[in-house]
């Protein structure tokens, strides 16, 4: 309660990555990720954002071919307060047959789908006017609902904001969306979808660019109210104290959140180009490095963005 009230009166909210398996033998109410799930729902951050952007120094570090992954650039927007992570009812009982059954409920209201439905227009409209909408609508009612919302906001989106770049929406069954996200990443522009199919396309479309550590995301949604700025990393505790974290996905988060909640782009930016030169540099963490990489951890890697943040001040 503490620290949930801390946030609330907080400008932002800059989040590290939580959990490990000290915490995976707890109830589920006393897990790191429980009390995540309840600090999104309690402060309204409904809306997710995750840009997968291909960094042309890093090409060589992504599984896939270079031509399939040179300049990808997509923004998923992802559902954050609904869907089966919330849904009621949800447990583990004893059926009539003295089976354990463990049952969740995937549900959305309307209202929760129009919401974030509308961020992502504004945000299509803002980048290239691309919108594909991601659901199971062939197999979920919960889907259906999902689709006929969606393109009852596009409607009104089109209706109401004239003057606004017009924004093209499309519509893709879930599992085809993660077979094209591989195959042919350069079709998306902007993907909005529900929170657990958002989970793992989001995941999936960070690693097209080759590293979970090089990824920001913003968790927003009342604008009276702090965001949430974090990596979209785990917290690694196999390699904890090792020096061997990559940094950057962390510098690129509070790099969003001076752009997205403290009205302080000059300052993002200079981050943004700090993380850009160290690289173009060479420099490189583990997860990251090529054969002709200079290797350095953690600390090491901190250390030089911030020779290059004081550099590119200096010079500007």
């Amino acid at each position: 309660k503490e620290t949930l009230e801390s946030c609330r009166k907080a400008d932002s909210i800059l989040l590290a990555a939580i959990g490990g398996p000290k915490w995976d033998g707890n109830p589920r109410e006393l897990r790191p990720e429980t009390g995540l799930l309840q600090m999104r729902k309690d402060l309204g951050l409904f809306a997710n954002l995750r840009p997968a952007k291909a960094i042309n120094q890093l090409i060589d570090a992504s599984s896939l071919k270079p031509e399939i992954i040179q300049d990808v650039d997509i923004m998923v927007v992802r559902e954050l307060t609904g869907d089966v992570y919330f849904g009621e009812p949800k447990g583990i009982d004893l059926d009539e047959n003295g089976q354990r059954t463990g049952y969740n409920n995937m549900i959305y209201k309307q209202y929760e789908i129009e919401r974030i439905a509308d961020v992502a227009l504004d945000v299509a409209s803002k980048r290239n006017g691309k919108l594909c909408s991601v659901d199971k609508a062939n197999v979920l009612d919960v889907s259906q609902l999902w689709r006929d919302i969606v393109i009852a906001r596009h409607q009104h989106f089109s209706q109401q904001y004239t003057d606004a770049p017009k924004v093209e929406l499309s519509h893709m069954y879930v599992d085809n969306a993660a077979m094209q996200l591989i195959r042919w990443p350069k079709q998306f522009d902007t993907i909005v979808t529900g929170n657990i199919f958002g989970d793992i396309l989001s995941d999936e479309a960070s690693m097209l660019v080759g590293s979970l550590g090089m990824l920001p995301s913003a968790s927003l949604g009342n604008p009276d109210a702090p965001g949430v700025f974090e990596p979209i990393h785990g917290s690694a505790p196999d390699i904890a104290g090792k020096d061997l974290a990559n940094p950057l996905a962390m510098i690129l988060s509070a790099a969003m959140m001076l752009k997205y909640d403290l009205a302080q782009p000059k300052a993002a930016d200079l981050l943004e180009k700090a993380v850009d030169s160290v690289l173009q540099d060479g420099k490189r963490t583990k997860d990251i490095a090529s054969d002709d990489s200079i290797i350095i951890g953690c600390e090491a890697m901190g250390e030089a963005v911030v020779e290059a943040i004081h550099s590119l001040a200096a010079s500007s």
